[in-house]
């Protein structure tokens, strides 16, 4: 039996999805740093930086993955 492939509106639905979701925690972030509730100054101490820093780099590549899928769709 043969496995059904994802066609170019599923992958673009999906990619959407987790685009709207990662920008929602983001503006989340963004917004308890805005009131104070959350140090982001932590996240650039040394220990720290690598991780943040290869984070922001997948989010960025994944946006531009999705972007250029959706601009062929």
């Amino acid at each position: 039996m043969r496995r059904k492939r994802l066609g170019l509106p599923e992958l673009v639905a999906i990619m959407g999805g987790f685009l709207i979701l990662s920008g929602m925690v983001l503006l989340g972030i963004a917004v308890l740093s805005l009131f104070g509730y959350l140090n982001l100054g932590i996240l650039l101490e040394r220990k720290y930086l690598l991780m943040f820093a290869i984070t922001m780099i997948a989010v960025g590549l994944f946006d531009a993955l999705s972007a250029i899928t959706i601009a062929r769709w």
